[in-house]
């Protein structure tokens, strides 16, 4: 039986597959200054996004890289400028966050490993892309984790009519029987890559998430550049974008630029096995998985999902598939010098 497609082709659209993607990404990320071994960590990263559906967080991401001002500063190699037996803070060297927050997850998981505990800064870093992805390895590695990014000004608070908030995202991971757990989500009502791609293309979105350099709503993405998106949720998707900032000043955020705005990731992992053996909670874990999934459901309803299960699913097929990425990106990409 043939296998339906996730994704359906257009006009608009190319279909690469996971081989095509990474190169197309490789070259484009080594043509504005990324070393080889760089350009083939961040397009791993980014071809992932896309096989989760998440077209925005993947290749598209180059365009906003390749005109980011820190390309054109001095970077020096990642490096851990305070360490214990179960912490470090990283310096990333001006890296892309999509290099040192991986950086950040393989020293986790080392000092899990040996201590059962691991707390990890990241400063002086930028745009690090979809924390699922780093703590996916983490909780294949059997460990749990807890991940959260502060960033430059992209919210606006209620009431406000000017951006001092990151899109600060929080995920959890845990690990599975078969795959972990995992739950990520921004704390704004957009994701910035989501408002940079549609902006590109010179699209809506179909409700006012934002507003423009007036402090008037709009769902016009051009417009929220200037003016800035909204916390999910009113106050307590604001509540929670302001607690993720300051969790960010812990890792070094205002080391960057001065600001008390700005990029720092914390990660803080650790071994399910000091609280009850490991196979327990795996168990345990699965098991309430499974009674949720099989709750009486409501008229309509196929399915009752679980966070990370759609993309695991979707995954895999795209990975027989392809992934489809808008034609201007791909000429773009291609032309990118």
């Amino acid at each position: 039986m043939t296998e339906r497609p996730l994704d359906i082709d257009s006009n608009e659209t190319v279909r690469l597959s996971v081989s095509e993607a990474q190169a197309l990404g490789e070259r484009a990320l080594s043509r504005v200054g990324f070393t080889p071994e760089d350009a083939s960590v961040v397009a791993a990263h980014l071809v992932d996004a896309s096989l989760w559906g998440y077209e925005f967080a993947g290749l598209p991401r180059i365009l906003v890289i390749a005109e980011r001002p820190e390309l054109k500063k001095p970077r020096a190699p990642i490096a851990i400028v305070k360490e214990t037996p179960v912490s470090a803070l990283l310096d990333g060297g001006n890296q892309v966050g999509y290099v040192s927050y991986l950086r950040a997850a393989e020293v986790a998981i080392e000092k899990v490993s040996k201590s059962g505990v691991a707390v990890v800064g990241v400063r002086n870093s930028w745009f690090a892309g979809r924390n699922a992805y780093y703590l996916e390895k983490i909780a294949r590695a059997g460990f749990a984790s807890i991940s959260f990014g502060s960033s430059t000004p992209t919210v606006v608070p209620p009431g406000a009519v000017r951006k001092i908030l990151g899109t600060n995202p929080l995920a959890i991971a845990l690990p599975g029987k078969v795959n972990p757990f995992i739950f990520d989500m921004g704390t704004a009502s957009v994701m910035s890559g989501e408002v940079l791609m549609k902006a590109f293309l010179g699209e809506e979105f179909p409700d006012a998430v934002g507003i423009d350099r007036n402090g008037t709503p709009t769902r016009v993405a051009r417009d929220m550049l200037e003016g800035g998106v909204l916390p999910f949720g009113g106050h307590k998707g604001y509540g929670l974008s302001i607690a993720i900032q300051a969790l960010g000043l812990m890792a070094g955020a205002r080391l960057r630029n001065g600001d008390v705005s700005d990029f720092g990731y914390l990660l803080i992992a650790f071994d399910p096995g000091l609280l009850m053996p490991a196979d327990q909670f795996t168990s345990e874990l699965e098991e309430l998985l499974t009674k949720i999934k099989n709750l009486p459901r409501q008229p309509g309803v196929p399915e009752i999902r679980i966070p990370s299960e759609r993309g695991f699913r979707e995954r895999e097929m795209r990975r027989r598939q392809g992934i489809l990425v808008n034609k201007k990106v791909v000429e773009r990409l291609q032309t990118m010098s």
